[in-house]
């Protein structure tokens, strides 16, 4: 018997102007729908910027970064992490 294959995970790393963030969200929820794992917030720059991680397949986070970069052009990325996988 043979497992299906599991797209491997990734943690993707943005920063974005707080007023940003209720689009981003939408455009993430867009374009991931349920195979986002998590989003990770966490307010920096004093407030003026958010730090956002998310946890998705590699396929994702490059259709998610070709969204950003058209919606949100004052968009920062940061890592992009391979998580590990895990055995069933």
């Amino acid at each position: 018997m043979t497992r299906a294959r599991v797209p491997r995970q990734c943690l993707m790393q943005l920063t974005v102007d707080t007023t940003a963030l209720s689009e981003l969200r939408a455009l993430v929820a867009r374009t991931c729908g349920d195979a986002l794992q998590f989003m990770r917030v966490e307010a920096c720059d004093h407030g003026a910027r958010v730090r956002v991680w998310l946890c998705l397949s590699r396929t994702l986070a490059a259709q998610v970064m070709e969204a950003v970069m058209r919606a949100l052009p004052g968009a920062e990325f940061g890592r992009l992490t391979a998580l590990a996988q895990r055995s069933a």
